[in-house]
């Protein structure tokens, strides 16, 4: 008996994808802000994310990122040392840390007495690990 031998198709080779300087920059500044999963903008774009942290790292040693700083020195008004009768001074108006976080909700406000600075130091330190 005669079989019939069809050619099997040769599996084409997987080619490398290759991707814009533009999307590249844009997909790196989308991970960049504050907040945002790597992993998600990686799996958004059909990414894998290794490869969008190496594009991360390279734009960073290259100084193609702008990250804004943790915070922003903000200028406080000059104490007088003389107050009018009735009127609180302003030492205590100011006698404490006011450090306020805009987020996507509406801002973060906190609050903490100038006696304790040390605490919230440590306070900060924590939280920007």
């Amino acid at each position: 008996m005669d079989s019939l031998s069809v050619p099997q198709p040769q599996p084409q080779p997987r080619r490398r994808r290759h991707f814009s300087r533009e999307f590249k920059a844009q997909v790196v500044a989308a991970c960049l802000k504050p907040g945002v999963s790597v992993s998600r903008i990686a799996l958004d774009n059909q990414l894998n994310a290794n490869l969008l942290r190496r594009w991360i790292r390279e734009a960073e040693q290259a100084g193609q990122t702008t990250t804004s700083p943790a915070f922003m020195p903000l200028a406080l008004p000059a104490a007088s040392t003389s107050a009018a009768p009735g009127r609180d001074r302003p030492a205590d108006r100011h006698g404490h840390i006011r450090i306020e976080v805009p987020r996507a909700g509406g801002p973060v406000v906190v609050e903490w007495p100038a006696e304790q600075a040390h605490q919230c130091l440590a306070l900060l330190r924590e939280l920007l690990r």
